[in-house]
């Protein structure tokens, strides 16, 4: 019976293992030093990996990954071209790339010195791009190619030709399937050190399009204005933008840019601007601060009221969405005169009676001392 207990323990300790191994192992864990520990890191990955750099790494020829879910968490690291052995895989150029059926994380990483880009999203692979630096690429930064590239925080230096500058390209190369569209996913910031062509667009005339996503709560979007690209800030003022793409509207899946409103407050002879998104509420609070009474020279007064008619007789909305440039008067009351306090001290110089009357008792006792002494 003891024996037939240990069996089933046995048993039941190997299938909880089973259960927890399959439960909590969602992903291997490698590291990489050099480009030969990186290349079989992800050359002997079955499932999604993690690849922590311990190193610079230097590369001989481009990464190219397919069908496979890889992290590389740079921990500030560099991967770079090995300028005296660097050989293109044909027409790639390109550091690392995530082809079809790849997803490829890459964490506080740099991507220096490619013949031609630092990563590319090629044929319907996934590159998401978190804390990375792009730098002195030969053709560009990063290349949307018929897949999609997903921006939590990217920073881009120079990277083209000396004389051009080529930060985030959307393109379409050959062997794209139909259904892979370039796409971009705006999902946090973007900065760069460059002014033009942070985000380029060459597609050729028989392309499938292209896509631009912006997650409602990225700090930076990209959008249409006229036949450009833009990406804004979260004041949605213009940043960047792209070069003139003809024909835009035939190629491109994405939010049209508008620009912001203006909101003009009228403070008796004096007006002060706000810009306020397209859509957005704003507040008595926000108006108040931008008014700033003190600086206007108007700090005896106080905001009595808001209103939407320089007469003061219709009360201003806060609850609607600021659509068109708009107009506040804001009524402003004197701040009540407050009369001086009364001033109790008294007019003879002498401050406190107590010390008159201990300076009369210690007279007197002293009057009383030598007085007993005479009569002795």
């Amino acid at each position: 019976m003891k024996h037939f207990k240990k069996i089933t323990l046995f048993f039941m300790a190997a299938i909880l293992g089973l259960i927890l191994s399959s439960n909590f192992s969602y992903a291997a864990t490698a590291s990489a030093n050099n480009e030969a520990t990186l290349r079989e890191a992800i050359n002997g990955a079955t499932e999604a990996t993690v690849i922590e750099l311990q190193n610079d790494i230097s590369l001989t020829s481009p990464i190219e990954i397919t069908d496979k879910t890889i992290t590389i968490n740079g921990n500030g690291h560099t991967i770079t071209k090995d300028a005296t052995t660097w050989n293109d895989n044909g027409p790639n150029g390109s550091l690392l790339t995530a082809g079809a059926g790849a997803k490829l994380t890459l964490n506080n990483l740099s991507l220096t010195n490619s013949h031609k880009y630092g990563v590319q999203s090629y044929n319907g692979g996934y590159v998401v791009l978190n804390q990375v630096k792009a730098m002195n690429n030969g053709f560009g930064g990063v290349l949307a190619n018929g897949g999609t590239i997903e921006v939590i925080d990217l920073y881009l230096g120079h990277n083209g030709q000396a004389d051009s500058n080529n930060g985030i390209e959307i393109s379409q190369g050959q062997a794209v399937a139909e259904e892979n569209k370039s796409t971009v996913k705006m999902n946090g910031k973007i900065s760069s050190n460059q002014t033009t062509n942070v985000v380029y667009v060459d597609m050729p005339e028989d392309s499938h399009g292209f896509d631009i996503v912006n997650d409602e709560n990225s700090e930076n979007k990209i959008f249409v204005s006229g036949n450009q690209l833009v990406v804004t800030d979260p004041q949605n003022n213009i940043l960047y933008s792209s070069n003139e793409i003809e024909n835009i509207g035939n190629n491109v899946e994405a939010e049209s840019y508008i620009e912001n409103m203006v909101v003009t407050l009228h403070i008796n002879d004096k007006t002060v601007n706000m810009s306020v998104i397209y859509g957005r509420v704003i507040t008595k609070e926000q108006v108040e601060q931008k008014a700033d009474l003190a600086n206007l020279g108007l700090e005896n007064y106080t905001i009595a009221g808001f209103y939407s008619d320089a007469e003061y007789k219709n009360e201003f909305d806060f609850s609607k969405g600021i659509i068109t440039n708009t107009d506040i008067y804001l009524k402003l009351a004197e701040k009540p005169t407050v009369a001086p306090e009364k001033d109790n001290t008294p007019k003879t110089g002498i401050v406190d009676f107590s010390l008159v009357a201990m300076f009369i008792f210690a007279t007197s006792s002293i009057s009383l001392v030598a007085l007993r002494r005479k009569e002795k």
